[in-house]
């Protein structure tokens, strides 16, 4: 590939790249109607001393007696049908199953029905709230109720109050069937009610309002629901249930086999959940199989027994990271260690963020760097009793935490403080969200909220001492980027500029050197009519030294294209040992989603490229994660989307490309662009969340594939 040198000026401001970040999410939305009794006090009081010293003080029962007959089994399942019922009728698959399964009347299913437009079915009517008792193969509505809002603690707590005194058993489960969102936005999403979920607070506030009427635990609580396998998640739910059955990551397929599930506990009526959490697992993975999708499966089952263990054991490693937050070099280490760490939900600006990362994961990764991890790792292991975990999940480990990878929002600051499980972790996430908005600096960083004598962490004064804390503060995502300030804590000893090669590259300063966390190459295309540029992507090819700082682009002027040609706007999702993953934002058959990809590398040096299937990622608004990734069916139309932007009239917007057909044929290539200008810039993410942008340099690109730069 020649790179030639044109003699012509050309100049292009930052204010361009105000189309690659233009729709990042403002932030998670509230929940309007949250039901919370304030009266009732939390299941579980973690308390904070002086010198940090973390105490965990939960609800508990001196003795326990079975609220129902031997052998008897009630599952109550919260089921807030959604998109899954009215556009995919999941819920009714899934309550046929749950018929076709339960042959005698030592199990039953209660069944509490909304949250959605439509059912798929001539028994449930989705303009009422309606309950359901499922024995002996038969499905009797027993209840109906004036429609009620599924994402409100109120309505969780109406329904297990009724459930629990109505059908009692000696082993009862919970399932919260739905979408799921991670510790943040939480689960069960009312389409009718503007997507209102409940938070882990408000399931907290259910369970805790029927604590004192039960005279036992719930044997176990599931989430038949994406992303609520998380170490928040289980801490809240500890002092109501035994086992957790959760997942880390998207769940692909159908959810979980109710047939399988039933049939287990009719075989034998004394299984514990423990027992039972390993059907779930596996029969839920090996659905997921059955469909070609076990790669991304993840399901586990979690002894919330054993979780004060990990949280004592996770509060030493981070009070562990926040004593050594002071030291650069160490610093970096854990930052990247975290960014490296298996994530979830996807986690990139074209679908969305979770910012849910593995935790084993993570205590790997900053090993070398940080004390007590070992001891942490062996309390997680204990914790899960039972996980599957699909090829491209290796890195998991049953439970994933919170952590920004890309701040959502300083409501979700505000929404972490309540449900963290360690004020240390809770000090060192606050404080790199402070050295984000500080460039690095933290030499006036205060961490009197979470520790010391005036701690608020989990404190009745909380609301108090932190309503308006981060609100002074401006966060990544509260407004739109700002490209005339481009501030971070990475800056150049040698400034981006291109060679007598004509490589585009820049070396970063050793001394900010440590606070580099990744370098990525931005290429916008030209299309041609004199005034409109189109994203086409993000990428990690770029030629890096991360010893000496130095940085050049790699750009060849090939790119990912459809078969008939067309080049796919694609952002890097997951870089793996020897395969990357892709999204590319796209309609099919003219309804909004992302196409996600998936780049093989081989022994000989060669690569394959496929389509895995499409995801519809996470709702900015609300924070609601698509079900899975749907498989592409042959004639199917695919018509590629593109952030633009227009240089006259500064707009920003959506450009469209052509409709392609599906031929069936899940494998693509990296094609030759067009002849034109591409303009080509470094996105630079610092350890602290933030990025910056180099200027764009331009190139342009023949028929015959040979590049010619632009000299200013």
């Amino acid at each position: 590939m020649k790179r030639k040198l044109l003699a012509l000026i050309l100049t292009l401001g930052m204010i361009l790249l105000l189309s690659a970040c233009s729709e990042e999410a403002d932030g998670v939305s509230s929940h309007r109607n949250t039901g919370l009794d304030t009266s009732i006090k939390r299941s579980t009081d973690m308390a904070v001393s002086s010198d940090g010293t973390l105490a965990i003080n939960r609800l508990s029962r001196g003795k326990t007696q079975a609220m129902g007959a031997s052998g008897t089994w009630t599952i109550y399942v919260y089921m807030c049908g959604t998109d899954l019922e009215s556009d995919g009728g999941l819920g009714t698959a899934d309550l046929q199953e749950m018929v076709d399964a339960t042959k005698t009347d030592r199990l039953k299913f209660i069944v509490q029905t909304g949250g959605t437009e439509t059912w798929n079915n001539d028994i449930v009517d989705s303009s009422s709230t309606e309950r359901f008792v499922i024995e002996n193969q038969q499905i009797d509505k027993v209840d109906e109720l004036k429609e009620a809002n599924m994402g409100s603690a109120e309505t969780l707590a109406d329904f297990l109050d009724w459930g629990v005194q109505t059908y009692p058993a000696e082993k009862m489960g919970l399932v919260f069937w739905n979408h799921g969102g991670g510790s943040i936005t939480g689960v069960c999403f009312d389409e009718k009610n503007e997507y209102d979920s409940l938070s882990l607070l408000e399931i907290e506030n259910a369970l805790t309002t029927e604590y004192s009427k039960m005279t036992d635990s719930f044997e176990f609580i599931g989430f038949d629901a994406c992303l609520m396998g998380t170490v928040e998640t289980a801490n809240v739910i500890a002092p109501h249930a035994r086992y957790m059955y959760s997942s880390e990551e998207l769940e692909p397929g159908y959810g979980w086999d109710y047939s399988a599930i039933a049939s287990s506990i009719e075989a034998n009526p004394s299984i514990t959940g423990g027992d039972l959490g390993v059907v779930v697992v596996d029969s839920f993975y090996n659905a997921c199989a059955a469909i070609g999708s076990e790669s991304e499966a993840t399901l586990s089952c979690i002894d919330l027994s054993k979780i004060d263990e990990l949280v004592y054991a996770f509060n030493d490693v981070a009070k562990n990271m926040y004593n050594a937050s002071g030291n650069t070099d160490v610093l970096s280490g854990i930052a990247k260690g975290i960014t490296a760490a298996e994530n979830f939900g996807g986690n990139n600006k074209s679908e969305g963020y979770t910012n849910m990362v593995d935790l084993g994961s993570i205590l790997k990764n900053i090993s070398v760097d940080v004390q007590g991890t070992d001891k942490a790792l062996s309390a997680l292991d204990d914790c899960v009793l039972y996980m599957k975990n699909g090829s491209d999940k290796a890195d998991s480990n049953g439970l994933s935490v919170y952590y920004p990878l890309s701040i959502q929002g300083s409501e979700e600051l505000s929404i972490f403080k309540d449900i963290c499980v360690s004020p240390y972790y809770m000090t060192f996430v606050d404080k790199m969200a402070y050295a984000g908005e500080k460039n690095g600096d933290l030499a006036n960083y205060s961490d009197a909220n979470w520790l010391g004598s005036d701690s608020a962490y989990w404190s009745d004064g909380y609301q108090e001492n932190t309503e308006n804390y981060w609100s002074d503060m401006v966060v990544q995502s509260d407004q739109e980027y700002n490209f005339s300030e481009n501030e971070s804590a990475v800056s150049f000893s040698q400034q981006p500029a291109l060679n007598a090669n004509g490589m585009y590259g820049f070396t970063i300063s050793q001394d900010t050197l440590d606070y580099a966390d990744a370098v990525y190459c931005d290429l916008f295309m030209d299309i041609g009519d004199g005034e409109n540029l189109i994203e086409l992507g993000l990428d990690d090819n770029v030629t890096a030294n991360w010893d000496s700082g130095q940085f050049e682009d790699n750009f060849n002027g090939y790119w990912f294209a459809l078969p008939d040609g067309q080049p796919l706007a694609t952002y890097i999702v997951e870089q793996g040992n020897n395969y990357n993953i892709y999204t590319s934002p796209v309609m099919v058959n003219d309804v909004e989603t992302n196409l996600r990809i998936r780049l093989d590398f081989q022994a000989d040096g060669n690569y394959t490229i496929r389509i895995i299937g499409t995801w519809d990622g996470i709702d900015p608004e609300t924070g609601q994660s698509a079900k899975e990734i749907t498989k592409l069916k042959k004639g199917d139309l695919i018509t590629p989307e593109y952030y633009s932007y227009n240089m006259k009239t500064d707009e920003e917007g959506t450009y469209v490309g052509e409709k392609y057909t599906f031929n069936d044929d899940p494998i693509i290539y990296e094609e030759l662009l067009s002849p034109g200008d591409y303009y080509y810039s470094f996105q630079i993410d610092d350890i602290f969340g933030s990025s910056l942008y180099t200027d764009f340099e331009i190139f342009a690109l023949d028929a015959n594939g040979d590049i010619y730069f632009y000299e200013n």
